[in-house]
């Protein structure tokens, strides 16, 4: 009899001490993805801060009243992967810039007069297929025609248009602003919001616990690649940019063993 008593005390023991490691368990793994969830916040912000810096370059640049945006907003999944580390991937919503905002551009840098930039507008129209992109064009040709008058003498052939004879316009010279954000903003926007991820990635990556020998890894992608014009570019043409820092180079970083610019270094990034 005191045999079997024991025998059970054990077993109950047993048991228990299996539920609550079962338990603990189990808060872990919730802890672990609060951790991922509150990263991929952070990372939905870094996004919106590379645009938020973008636009200000740009601010002053821009037609009056109008703004460029983003088409959509951006969106984290991660993942920790046993043996590996912790993955994150990133769409990154497109850029959308005014259709007048291309024309001022066009004008500032080429010279042309407010009658040829419409012109060429409107020779290109028959490629923009998005019924909401064609009808902000027509708005804002219409708003230029009304802004510069008679200057905007056009003839129009089989339904298309051609700059008559040109009256040349002074063009206000545009505020200051990084040359090679007007010429290409898609660029600028990939750069800025490059930057604040690799600062994202170091800054918030603390309470996440990745190993010395495992990885956090970031898969960005979108950015379809628009014209000058606006026009969709074709989505095969999309690319991934994927970063990734070693455990080992955090740990080093947030204990203050290595500063933030060594830090910057040791993140990997690649283009696809």
């Amino acid at each position: 009899m005191k045999t079997l008593t024991t025998g059970i005390a054990l077993v109950l023991v047993a048991t228990a001490a299996s539920a609550q490691t079962g338990r603990a368990g189990d808060n872990q793994a919730v802890k672990t993805r609060q951790k991922i969830s509150m990263m991929e916040g952070v990372l939905e912000r870094a996004v919106q801060n590379g645009a938020d810096n973008l636009f200000r370059q740009l601010r002053d640049a821009m037609p009056p009243g109008e703004s460029p945006r983003l088409i959509g907003a951006p969106e984290v999944r991660g993942f920790r992967l046993d043996g590996f580390g912790v993955f994150f991937d990133i769409e990154v919503p497109d850029l959308w810039l005014p259709p007048s905002w291309t024309l001022k551009y066009m004008m500032d840098q080429n010279g042309m007069t407010a009658a040829a930039a419409v012109a060429n507008i409107r020779a290109v129209l028959p490629q923009v297929h998005d019924p909401q992109q064609r009808q902000q064009f027509e708005q804002a040709l219409a708003r230029l025609e009304m802004q510069f008058g008679p200057a905007l003498s056009l003839t129009r052939v089989g339904g298309t248009a051609s700059a008559g004879p040109s009256v040349q316009q002074k063009v206000p010279p545009a505020a200051p602003v990084d040359p090679g954000v007007i010429e290409d903003p898609n660029d600028g926007y990939t750069r800025e919001v490059k930057e604040a991820l690799v600062e994202a990635m170091l800054e918030n990556s603390g309470p996440i616990e990745i190993g010395a020998d495992e990885w956090l890894t970031i898969a960005a992608r979108g950015n379809t690649r628009m014209d000058r014009l606006g026009v969709t570019g074709d989505a095969a043409a999309d690319h991934t940019i994927m970063f990734r820092v070693k455990g080992s180079d955090l740990a080093a970083f947030h204990e203050r063993r290595i500063s933030a610019d060594e830090g910057r270094k040791r993140v990997q990034v690649r283009e696809y």
